[in-house]
């Protein structure tokens, strides 16, 4: 027997294994997840036998112009019961559960290039290109930090200003929309996690000039990072390699139109320019 459903409390024990033994490198992150974003709601499940073989989760998002969309997220399938179709179930299942909600794209951060073409199958193309930058420690050794900029960690009296920048910096394609609490969420994960979120305002006007997400792995990892100008880009990268006495190297994430694209979407009644859409920092 067999059925795909939307998981219920009892199936809690046994969705949390199965996320264990498909994302087992992360158990800090896992632990935030389902304390904080973890919901049988959004938890598509496919059972065989009584046994949870596949799942994914469906999060809410939407776009500047195109409207809601689900943001799949967590897709995973028992090592057991891989290469059976189990997961282009659950996502077509997911594609009818958009119809009927009047959701009008699906999308997805895929874990590595490879997915790209299996997403392709089911109709996602890619979009949200980032362009990949290296600062090393050394370029910025010697050199005075200016005096023209502050930086600061981000809290709440930071958000806005946030929000504000990520929308001007985010204007030239359709983007996700992100309440107060979207950022509130954002910066308490990293803070609980070892990450930081930097804010670098302009002393002159107070204008944020940047922010910053970072993850401290074997290098200084922005997930994802807005600017002004490029002068302020350098500016705050500086300031945080030089906060790291222990980091040579700060690698940032940004977008640009001409770079490599990191994300899919999947048009369920319409067909959209390539390009165009802005999908990041969503718990990826």
């Amino acid at each position: 027997m067999e059925k795909i459903s939307y998981a219920e409390k009892d199936n809690f024990d046994e969705i949390l294994e199965l996320w264990n033994m498909c994302f087992s490198d992360f158990p800090d992150f896992t632990k935030w997840y389902f304390k904080n974003i973890y919901s049988e709601r959004n938890t598509l499940i496919y059972i065989k036998n009584g046994t949870i073989c596949s799942m994914l989760q469906e999060l809410r998002a939407e776009f500047d112009n195109a409207g809601l969309a689900t943001y799949i997220y967590g897709a995973c399938t028992h090592p057991l019961y891989r290469k059976r179709g189990y997961m282009a179930r659950l996502i077509e299942q997911s594609f009818k559960n958009d119809l009927n909600a009047g959701i009008g794209q699906s999308i997805l951060i895929p874990e590595n290039e490879g997915l790209f073409e299996f997403y392709g199958k089911f109709g996602y193309i890619p979009t949200s290109p980032q362009r990949k930058e290296i600062f090393m420690k050394k370029v910025f050794s010697g050199k005075k930090e200016s005096e023209k900029y502050v930086l600061k960690k981000a809290d709440t009296s930071d958000v806005e200003n946030i929000n504000t920048l990520y929308r001007k910096f985010s204007k030239s394609a359709d983007f996700i929309i992100r309440s107060n609490k979207y950022w509130n969420t954002q910066i308490d994960m990293f803070n609980e996690l070892g990450g930081e979120c930097f804010c670098m305002y302009d002393k002159e006007n107070l204008i944020l000039a940047a922010y910053a997400f970072v993850w401290k792995e074997n290098v200084l990892r922005v997930q994802e990072i807005c600017f002004v100008s490029d002068e302020a880009k350098s500016e705050l990268c500086a300031k945080i390699l030089n906060r790291e006495s222990n980091m040579d190297c700060l690698e940032i994430l940004y977008y640009d139109n001409s770079a490599k694209n990191s994300a899919c979407i999947k048009f369920h009644n319409k067909v959209q320019k390539q390009n165009d859409y802005i999908i990041n920092l969503m718990f990826n």
